[in-house]
């Protein structure tokens, strides 16, 4: 049995992260002979892995997109080599993750309809019911069919508001006699799925999982002498790819900070370095920078005292499940699925923006010790009972069984 997964990039991006995970992992562990085809970033040598795509096109539909608003319009010619992919490799379950981001023509959905493929969709955001939106924040226009979209330039971006009329696309394309099975990786996108266009789909929660071998507790003396950082400090740790990204909610976590003032307290960063932030904080700040290897970035993780997220619309970030299975607690706003992720003593949430509210909790935790430690154990059981890559994929295997067999 041959399965293809789909995504917008094989590298690049959280969702391409477990994509590629379960790619990898079903290959090595199950019956089921797994390939990947994307639409974005640079190609892969293997036989296994396919860009299909043609950079002129790719730049020709986000600009289309742009200009029209109409999405899913473009990249004929690329997802006609993705249909020629499928059929010369027989593929007998396709697993879609992010179909957006100017790669595939949307008419690709009419094809594995008519075709009556197995279908596995995973929804690693909410554009799939959204007029436009990946990400939605407080707007429920969705629930009654989009339009007059007050976040008209958020990814995927466009100068004309056509999300009325995407909404009906999407409508007629993904809820209209096709049947997948929806994956989301968190409680809380599921229920909203269950609100939109897409309620009468068989909708299951699969969470995501990283790796608790390489996110694990360690010995922070060592990381923080090699990282010259006193251990004596009470270390706040926020990951950000860009602290200007205004999803990320870089300026609440620095106007929580303003409230704290303590020589013991530091903040390390990751991600983009950046100063403007940092006016009336009286704490050590020590950026880091872009860390992408995967033990470094456990380390920091674990030598931390806390992370905070302060992330004003999410899903299911990877980045609160490796502080978890590094045994450091979490601190952020109750948005998306967070508050899933930290639930049974592993950190604690509060309302969106209530900067005040989040200085509390980043004190209590970093003063109370005993609190600290509690959560620091909860967190790295959480995290080994229920977010391991091997739990993750045995779960996604079962559903591709499960519908395999059925037919």
């Amino acid at each position: 049995m041959n399965i293809l997964h789909l995504n917008t990039s094989y590298n690049n991006g959280g969702a391409a992260q477990i994509a590629r995970i379960i790619y990898r992992k079903v290959n090595k562990i199950s019956y089921y002979k797994s390939l990947f085809a994307f639409g974005r970033g640079e190609a892969i040598e293997s036989k296994k892995v396919y860009k299909f795509t043609y950079k002129p096109e790719i730049y020709l539909h986000g600009l289309i997109t742009r200009l029209t608003g109409y999405e899913g319009i473009g990249s004929y010619f690329s997802t006609k080599n993705l249909i020629k992919y499928i059929e010369n490799n027989n593929i007998d379950l396709i697993h879609l993750h992010n179909i957006h981001g100017y790669y595939l023509n949307l008419e690709f959905i009419s094809y594995l309809k008519e075709n009556e493929y197995n279908v596995v969709w995973t929804l690693h955001d909410a554009w799939s019911f959204t007029g436009s939106c990946a990400y939605f924040s407080e707007c429920k226009r969705w629930q009654i069919g989009c339009g007059k979209c007050p976040h008209i330039d958020y990814y995927p971006a466009n100068y004309i508001d056509q999300s009325k009329k995407m909404w009906k696309k999407k409508m007629n394309l993904f809820s209209s006699g096709w049947e997948p099975v929806i994956i989301t990786p968190s409680k809380w996108l599921a229920d909203e799925a269950k609100k939109s266009f897409l309620k009468d789909h068989k909708i299951k929660v699969i969470n995501n999982g990283i790796n608790i071998n390489t996110f694990k507790p360690r010995n922070y003396e060592d990381i923080r002498e090699k990282l010259n950082i006193s251990l004596n400090k009470k270390v706040v740790l926020f990951v950000a790819a860009d602290l200007e990204d205004e999803r990320k909610g870089a300026k609440y976590f620095f106007e929580a900070l303003s409230y704290l003032e303590n020589e013991d307290y530091m903040v390390v960063t990751i991600g983009k370095e950046y100063n403007k932030q940092f006016n009336n904080i009286n704490i050590d700040i020590k950026q880091l920078g872009y860390i992408y290897e995967r033990d470094k970035l456990s380390e920091i993780y674990s030598m931390s005292d806390l992370f905070c997220i302060t992330s004003l619309d999410d899903n299911f970030p990877t980045t609160v499940l490796e502080s978890l299975a590094s045994g450091t607690p979490v601190v952020g706003f109750d948005v998306g699925g967070i508050s899933e992720q930290i639930s049974g003593n592993c950190g604690f949430v509060v309302e969106s923006k209530d900067t005040k509210s989040l200085s509390k909790k980043i004190k209590l935790l970093l003063e109370d010790k005993d609190l600290n430690q509690e959560m620091s154990k909860n967190a790295r059981e959480k995290a080994v009972n229920n977010y391991s890559i091997e739990k993750m994929v045995s779960e996604y295997i079962k559903v591709y069984d499960e519908l395999l067999e059925g037919n």
